[in-house]
């Protein structure tokens, strides 16, 4: 196949000090079976080298750019976007890998297609080689994840940025990603794209998504912040539908998951005051309790946490007491140990417990009740008290 007849593909890859992983996801772009891109690499103001390893990549598909100063992932790509020479864009992580075919096989379905600007894929989750979920899940009906998308990203998000490929003259006119998002720009890009696009879709896992086990979000309250943004800019469209309030619902359990609750709070209050009508304030009067009871409950759950993490450290120490003979088998030790395991009761008001953890705690309730356990049978019993905490931790 003669790949200069064929449209040249910007790549744009924003990078901050990610030296350690930039080569593999420089890599598994300039060894794509379609050759005819660029690949642009944004430096948005690394100072550990990243410099110095591009300008020693030798392809002449390579282009480098470095700010003056950070400026966030999404006025980087922008800026990537603004300097493309190709007719289609796609973006690329500098922490993540693209599978060989990736650009081949969604250039092929633009092509075909003649009339779709914007295709996507499923992408992998990966940690420590492992996949561990496909996204968007294949559980959703394959019709469901192309076409027509607006309907469905008022709800969900579907597309994440390192699967789009897109006509660059289209991104831009649609004025690109956001800049002042600090969260979830991927998903309100393509909500306003998709209100006046069909999007195609690769039903392929064409992007391996890297995560470390120290990988965690900062940006939990961002998130939350932004669907409030979106619901804002979409508010017609949402009442239009009859999906306010399921749209309410999704970003409270999210809410709920990451434990946002005065975000959500002051988000649904600011929206109810300024833009809801009188019926619709009373329907968010409801979702801002429901918060308010959840806030209540976590705070509950944390105590009652707490209090295990004390009474696993007591049990442990009275196990070692008793193994060095530092402590003698009393009924004020079972007692100590009795309310101990009694203490599960207060777990299962704000948490379901399994019947089988019921039962073990019962056979242990029974247990302390002997009075002329053997000594090995007694530090075989505290044992099973400290693995009944553990297994309560695990239920968190």
């Amino acid at each position: 196949m003669n790949y200069k007849k064929l449209p040249l593909v910007s790549v744009v890859i924003p990078t901050y000090n990610r030296i350690h992983t930039l080569p593999a996801s420089v890599d598994s772009v300039l060894k794509q079976t379609y050759k005819n891109l660029e690949l642009i690499i944004m430096d948005d103001g690394s100072t550990d080298g990243t410099e110095e390893y591009v300008k020693g990549i030798a392809d002449e598909r390579v282009r480098y750019r470095k700010a003056e100063k950070n400026m966030g992932p999404s006025a980087a790509r922008n800026m990537g976007a603004e300097l493309a020479r190709g007719a289609y864009l796609a973006f690329q992580d500098s922490d993540d890998e693209w599978m060989p075919d990736k650009l081949e096989k969604q250039m092929k379905l633009i092509l075909d297609s003649g009339e779709l600007s914007f295709v996507y894929s499923e992408f992998g989750f990966y940690r420590d080689g492992a996949l561990l979920a496909v996204i968007p899940s294949r559980n959703i009906p394959y019709e469901e994840k192309q076409g027509s998308l607006f309907s469905h990203l008022l709800l969900y998000p579907l597309i994440s940025t390192q699967t789009i490929l897109i006509r660059t003259k289209d991104f831009i006119e649609a004025g690109g990603f956001n800049e002042t998002l600090k969260a979830y720009e991927d998903f309100e890009f393509t909500l306003r794209f998709a209100q006046n696009h069909r999007i195609g879709f690769v039903q392929e896992v064409l992007v391996k998504v890297n995560s470390q086990k120290s990988s965690v979000s900062k940006q939990y309250d961002e998130r939350i912040r932004v669907q409030f943004y979106m619901i804002r800019e979409m508010l017609e469209p949402l009442r239009e539908r009859n999906f306010l309030w399921r749209k309410l619902g999704i970003v409270l359990n999210e809410t709920e998951t990451l434990r946002c609750y005065e975000t959500f709070a002051q988000e649904l209050q600011s929206l109810s005051e300024e833009l809801l009508s009188g019926e619709e304030q009373k329907e968010a009067a409801s979702f801002l309790e429901k918060n308010k009871q959840g806030a209540e409950n976590h705070q509950i759950r944390a105590q009652i946490y707490e209090n295990l993490q004390k009474l696993k450290q007591k049990t442990l120490y009275i196990y070692e007491e008793l193994y060095e003979n530092r402590l003698i088998w009393s009924g004020e030790v079972q007692e100590i140990l009795k309310e101990m395991v009694g203490s599960v009761e207060l777990f299962g008001k704000v948490l379901p417990v399994p019947d089988k953890v019921w039962e073990r705690c019962a056979a242990i309730q029974k247990s302390l009740s002997e009075e002329n356990l053997a000594e090995a049978d007694r530090l075989y019993l505290l044992a099973d008290i400290v693995e009944l905490f553990e297994t309560l931790e695990k239920l968190w």
